[in-house]
């Protein structure tokens, strides 16, 4: 009763999603060499500034320098590629889920060339188009066409909600241990008040990311709850028929307002600490697809 599974697989989505995919691992490849300016290097250098307090006043300047350098540089290039990425899959969705583009989000302004770019860049390694095939669940094709698109937006809503819950945990782990760490060093080491002052400039590039990165999970997980609560609603006035198809579409559409606004701002997750959980969350997401389906066909839906 809906072409879902068939349009997001034609060959234009795949170009789309292999392009979004590639920028955003793009952008974390910038991630990772921002994690290795502002957290890795300030830490060797302040342990080792514990010990040579000559080079105390080195570690300071480049504590003052890696931050100019992420916040000119790094996070302007990692905000390009994930506002770049955003608007692909929003492209990506607005065919597949046939939702009219928002007069509210400007997308067109991605070149075809550069999605056929970096689909090309993502499509090097045959498996990685076997990935993004069926996008969606296959078992939505029999529900009509605003049953099974509130079905995929709940899933975009509610993904990555847990897993920013605990890497926003083991950034509080990682700071706490690092301060506990250096300021026994500090104490052990008998150093004075204006060399803890100069470690601690060294080390204001990893607390400036921690908290930054700290603050951007925990708005996310925010944003995440407001959709997830937002699309249960739109779910039970959909499946009450209370409401419209034309009038629950509209509300799908800004939905996916919302939605695409998430997605431009989210910060990037390591991969490492991603496919660590990925599992137990696509159970997760899985189960209550089909608990969805069976609630949808409860209410005659099929």
């Amino acid at each position: 009763m809906n072409n879902i599974g068939i349009k997001q697989n034609e060959q234009k989505q795949l170009e789309r999603l292999a392009a979004q995919r590639e920028l955003y691992a793009a952008g974390k490849k910038i991630y990772v060499f921002q994690i290795l300016t502002t957290v890795l290097i300030p830490i060797i250098l302040s342990v080792i500034a514990v010990k040579f307090k000559d080079i105390e006043h080195k570690a300071a300047c480049y504590g003052l320098f890696a931050i100019l350098f992420d916040s000119i540089i790094l996070e302007r290039a990692i905000k390009r590629r994930k506002e770049k990425a955003a608007k692909i899959q929003e492209l990506f969705d607005c065919d597949v889920l046939s939702l009219q583009a928002s007069p509210f989000k400007i997308i067109d302004d991605v070149a075809v060339e550069e999605v056929l770019k970096h689909y090309r860049a993502h499509s090097k390694i045959a498996s990685n188009i076997e990935k993004i095939k069926d996008w969606y669940p296959k078992k939505i094709q029999n529900l009509p066409l605003h049953i099974a698109r509130l079905i995929c937006q709940r899933e975009n809503c509610w993904w990555d909600s847990n897993l920013r819950k605990r890497y926003v945990k083991m950034l509080d782990y990682l700071a706490i241990t690092i301060l506990i760490v250096m300021v026994c060093f500090g104490v052990m080491n008998n150093l004075i008040f204006v060399d803890l002052v100069l470690i601690g400039v060294a080390l204001l590039p990893f607390f400036q990311f921690t908290i930054k990165q700290r603050n951007e999970h925990n708005d996310a997980v925010k944003r995440l709850d407001e959709l997830r609560k937002n699309a249960e609603d739109l779910w039970k006035i959909g499946l009450d028929q209370s409401e419209s198809e034309d009038l629950i579409t509209e509300k799908s559409r800004r939905l996916q307002d919302e939605v695409f606004e998430h997605r431009s701002k989210s910060p990037l997750i390591l991969d490492v600490f991603y496919n660590l959980l990925r599992n137990k969350d696509e159970e997760l997401i899985n189960s209550s697809t089909e608990q969805r389906l069976v609630e949808a066909k409860q209410k005659g839906f099929e």
